[in-house]
């Protein structure tokens, strides 16, 4: 039995999320998903409510943050934008372990979740807002198409089967298109 770590097990409750939801999500899935004993688990967290805090913090840190730390060094706000869409398309070819929709799904039904998603959310928008408002100069223009962008994602993630990869490239090189016949 090898030794994991907190992210390990954080890493394999994002995956349990993504193929068996929510309900899936259990401690001894978790166990058994990486072979260890529940006294590992302990060793980590207070218990199931403390690893799903640790679980969403995870994903916000992980989802958000680290992406947009990630986009920091790009010369302009339009290179940023296509850094950022390059690695949301890229990350939609790993739907199997991607949890963006089994979290919007468990936002539905636990307040802890959608208060966490919506922060996800507001932060998101927030930031392609500010690159659109750099690249455009126009407030209300900048907002709108930050929420076309990211409602672009979200559907295409939420299709069946989801929209990824070059479909989803190809999405989001028709709204750039349209994004500069303004």
């Amino acid at each position: 039995m090898s030794r994991k770590t907190k992210r390990d097990w954080l890493m394999a409750g994002t995956e349990l999320l993504a193929t068996d939801g929510a309900n899936g999500l259990t401690i001894e899935a978790l166990c058994y998903h990486l072979g260890l004993t529940k006294g590992s688990f302990y060793h980590h967290f207070g218990g199931y409510e403390d690893f799903k805090a640790s679980l969403l913090a995870f994903y916000e840190e992980e989802g958000t943050l680290d992406i947009i730390s990630r986009l920091a060094d790009a010369p302009t706000p339009e290179a940023k934008l296509h850094r950022l869409i390059e690695m949301v398309v890229a990350a939609s070819t790993q739907f199997v372990t991607y949890p963006e929709v089994a979290i919007r799904a468990w936002a539905l039904q636990d307040e802890a979740v959608r208060v966490v998603q919506m922060r996800v959310d507001g932060r998101r928008l927030a930031y392609v807002e500010s690159l659109l408002l750099e690249i455009t100069g126009e407030p209300a223009t900048a907002r709108r198409s930050a929420h076309l962008m990211y409602a672009i994602l979200v559907g295409a993630e939420q299709m069946q089967p989801p929209v990824v990869g070059a479909d989803l490239q190809a999405l989001f090189d028709e709204y750039l298109r349209l994004l500069e016949m303004g």
